[in-house]
């Protein structure tokens, strides 16, 4: 069994807690990674050395090391992303949310907020849920490999249920979900597929359920900005 490093577990889940709940005091990390303050202030002065993290009156925010760190991904799906997402949400009125997938987990990278109606949803980025709850997750994992959702699905209420699921994801090409993640929200997303097959991404609509209605009418423009935003990954 590869080593465990408990030092290194709290620096990385220092910086999450950073990044997620920012800015934040050395108290209010001790707090939420329930870890002691001297501690935390430590693990803060060693990530603001590296900047990592930087301080200021309100607290610690994440800094220029994680942004420059995030660039050197190829290609940067946010921003590669956000343009069509902002397209989309401008022409249909609703949250466009892009998912990716960390851990086996579906994270909330970036949003677009549809500004057409008073009632609407968002998504806080950094949030995560399984793959197997709601439209963006299920879109992600319908495209693992059968190895990959055989793990996944070890956690799911009833694992049948769920690649019947699957299979017709795989069929339509998108999900479509209700009240999985939040009470009174519908949602469809469709998997965004790199050059080489690999899908660890999704883009979805959310709306609220007085306008479900509308989902159907919804599936061509958010099957198209898919395949704009797969095309452009590469």
């Amino acid at each position: 069994m590869a080593e465990f490093s408990s030092t290194g577990d709290q620096m990385l889940t220092v910086l999450e807690t950073v990044a997620r709940q920012g800015p934040v005091s050395a108290s209010d990390v001790a707090r939420l990674c329930d870890i002691n303050r001297t501690v935390a202030h430590r693990l803060l002065v060693t990530l603001s050395q590296r900047a990592y993290v930087r301080r200021s009156e309100g607290g610690y925010t994440i800094g220029p090391a994680v942004f420059n760190l995030a660039r050197q991904t190829k290609p940067d799906l946010r921003d590669v992303a956000k343009p069509t997402m902002e397209k989309l949400a401008a022409a249909i009125g609703e949250t466009v949310v892009l998912h990716g997938l960390d851990n086996w987990e579906a994270v909330v990278i970036d949003q677009a907020v549809g500004q057409q109606h008073l009632v609407r949803v968002e998504h806080r980025p950094g949030s995560r849920h399984p793959l197997y709850k709601g439209a963006s997750g299920w879109s992600i994992l319908a495209f693992q490999s059968e190895k990959a959702v055989a793990r996944i699905l070890k956690k799911a209420d009833d694992p049948a249920d769920a690649l019947a699921r699957i299979e017709l994801t795989k069929v339509d090409g998108y999900s479509i979900s209700h009240d999985e993640l939040q009470m009174g929200v519908h949602g469809i997303a469709a998997p965004l597929v790199d050059s080489s097959g690999h899908c660890e991404a999704s883009v979805g609509v959310l709306v609220p359920s007085i306008r479900a209605a509308l989902l159907p009418s919804l599936t061509k423009p958010l099957l198209n900005a898919a395949a704009e935003i797969s095309k452009n990954l590469g």
